[in-house]
């Protein structure tokens, strides 16, 4: 009897051995997948997505972190862990072990070695010149990644502007040459993340279309397999920082694709905005009469039912997209962050962001897209001032779209020269205006030579005036070269010679059209004057001389001063002005642009500009002239 219970109970615990098999915790997703010791953040939060993780403990497997302050969502497919981590623990893998009632798994965690600070995280200042590219459709280097596994027949093909069309990694180093001879100092790639590789298909002028833009992450820690690698990546960014060329990441903290599998099982009911069409009416965030429901609206709304909104007043989500943006700073090395839609985030969350970046990395950039030409408003979410909500962003900059509006309209006939005046007259609400960003144009715009008015003249002159300004400038790819471009997918043409099969190569002179090679020349004539001249890049802005055709600025510090003269009219213009007399016995000489007449006596300035004309004049004493 006893014998016949002992084999019946042997059979029991038999039987129930495949059933806690089956209920065993295990682990498929581990958010970060590695940290640094020594780091501002810690102890860092990890999220791991998997199965059966309910009433889970977790430990160190290893000497050096601990584990702790564990949560497990309702479901037990999330679980989130502090993972503490010793100062001085080297190199090298720790894994996390999970235990449940039902079994025990190994969650895989690194720490990592930090990147030299010396030559990494340089950060991005009005010294620079930012070239912004869209990998997909710059320069396919690695035709072995332009079909990756699963993706449909219509995900590449050239001769569809919603379609994938092969650009990469390899793509953009093989062409560093082409950038540093243009004389940009920083390239702005879009979004590097992880996109799905399905078509979209929806009632919208835009579907069917694919992700080749970027902007619907489906994995915030992985890299883009129709761009390559991780290592790929990491070797874009070495081979450019070797040439002098900085990088900057565009992040998406605001949204994801609804392919993303957070769409389908979120880690926490409220890691989502519930959904709400985003009306758009971007002026409730300056506006401290605006109702709470509207700002709401703003902060929460989703842009479309393709692109959950993340739900930053929720700790757990501004603690993850805070160190993911840390993540990816620390593990690639690169100098800047774009973030794209970034008013439509809670101004806390920002200053949050903006905050814990700048505490690792101090000379860190960052640059908010506040969409949006109003002066104010842009003023507004620039960090170095408490708003009237009593938040200080910390952002270093964000997008001067008014300008690069005006200056569209402007130099294609819309308004008169001295609107752009009337721009910069709001410079006094900015905290650092040296810091803001000016765009020649992005990937969001229609190109300059697309506009209804507009000349090869006009697009050298809206170059010039952009080089010529305070801030830090921006140069949309393919604007060096003056191409064509509608709304968008228009505007985001192939660049010529980024393929094989092209028959030319803009990459070269020989590859250029006349046009093409003037407006090249131009750019790169304009880019090395700034660079080369602290007035143009940090140097007080003067009005001496405005009016609906023309426009004469000066920029200047201690050490050098000059006159830059916009003439939009299809006459020659001559126009005088006084300076002040502590610049006497100076005379005016002509740097760059088209030759004109310039007399100066005592304080007063005389200059004849030619026709559709940018002209830059550098002053320099008697006393220069006899010393150079």
């Amino acid at each position: 009897m006893m014998r016949k219970f002992l084999l019946t109970g042997c059979a029991l615990i038999l039987l129930a051995l495949p059933a806690l098999a089956q209920n065993a915790p295990s682990v498929l997703k581990v958010e970060p997948p590695s940290w640094w010791a020594n780091h501002t953040v810690n102890p860092v939060r990890v999220l791991v997505r998997g199965e059966n993780l309910n009433g889970a403990a977790v430990r160190a497997a290893a000497n050096g972190i601990k584990a702790g302050n564990v949560r497990v969502n309702s479901r037990g497919d999330y679980l989130f862990v502090d993972v503490s981590i010793s100062p001085n623990l080297k190199p090298g893998s720790y894994p996390l072990e999970i235990t449940t009632a039902n079994g025990k798994t190994s969650v895989p965690f690194e720490i990592l070695a930090p990147l030299d600070a010396k030559t990494h995280f340089q950060g991005i200042t009005s010294d620079d010149v930012i070239y912004l590219i869209m990998p997909d459709r710059f320069a396919d280097g690695d035709p072995s990644n332009d079909n990756p596994a699963n993706s449909p027949k219509i995900a590449n093909d050239r001769n569809n502007p919603r379609a994938w069309h092969g650009g990469d990694f390899r793509g953009i180093k093989n062409h560093l040459d082409y950038l540093k001879e243009l004389g940009v100092t920083a390239i702005w790639l879009t979004p590097w993340y992880d996109n799905s590789n399905a078509v979209t298909n929806c009632p919208h002028p835009w579907c069917p279309a694919t992700s080749y833009h970027g902007y619907g992450a489906i994995d915030y820690y992985g890299v883009e397999d129709h761009f390559g690698t991780f290592n790929d990546l990491r070797d874009l960014i070495e081979s450019a920082h070797k040439v002098g060329i900085k990088v900057i990441q565009d992040q998406v903290a605001n949204h994801v694709s609804v392919e993303h599998p957070w769409s389908k099982s979120a880690p926490l009911a409220d890691w989502f905005s519930p959904f709400a069409q985003n009306t758009f009416n971007n002026s409730v965030l300056l506006s401290p009469n605006a109702s709470q429901a509207e700002r709401d609206n703003l902060l929460h709304g989703w842009f479309n039912e393709s692109l959950p909104d993340m739900n930053q007043d929720e700790p757990e989500v501004a603690r993850y997209e805070i160190q993911n943006a840390l993540w990816w700073v620390g593990a690639t090395g690169i100098d800047g962050i774009r973030e794209d839609t970034i008013q439509y985030m809670p101004r806390k969350f920002i200053r949050d962001w903006s905050t814990a970046i700048l505490k690792q990395y101090p000379r860190f950039y960052m640059v908010g897209e506040v969409f949006e030409t109003d002066s104010a408003q842009t003023a507004f979410f620039q960090g170095g001032k408490t708003g009237w909500d009593g938040v200080d962003t910390k952002l270093p900059s964000d997008f001067d779209f008014n300008l690069w509006r005006t200056s569209f309209d402007v130099f294609s006939g819309k308004k008169p020269m001295r609107a752009l005046r009337d721009v910069l007259k709001y410079d006094g609400l900015y905290p650092n205006v040296n810091n803001i960003t000016t765009i020649s144009g992005n990937h969001d715009t229609d190109r300059f030579m697309s506009l209804e008015g507009a000349t090869t003249e006009g697009a050298m002159l809206h170059l010039a005036f952009l080089l010529s300004v305070r801030g830090i400038p921006q140069i949309y790819y393919g604007e060096e070269l003056g191409m064509l471009g509608d709304h968008d997918p228009d505007n985001r043409r192939d660049f010529p010679g980024g393929w094989i099969s092209d028959t030319r190569s803009a990459f070269t002179k020989e590859g250029r059209t006349p046009e093409e090679q003037k407006m090249f020349e131009w750019t790169r004539d304009w880019i090395y004057l700034r660079r080369k001249s602290n007035a143009l890049k940090i140097g007080k802005t003067i009005d001496r001389f405005y009016d609906n055709e023309v426009y004469v600025m000066q920029r200047g510090d201690f050490t050098g001063r000059f006159l830059l003269a916009f003439n939009i009219s299809k006459n020659e213009r001559n126009v005088s002005f006084n300076i002040e007399k502590r610049f006497d016995g100076e005379i005016i000489d002509i740097i760059i642009g088209k030759e004109g007449k310039t007399n100066f006596s005592n304080s007063k300035v005389t200059i004849t500009l030619p026709p559709k004309s940018a002209t830059a004049y550098k002053i320099l004493t008697k006393h220069q002239l006899q010393t150079d």
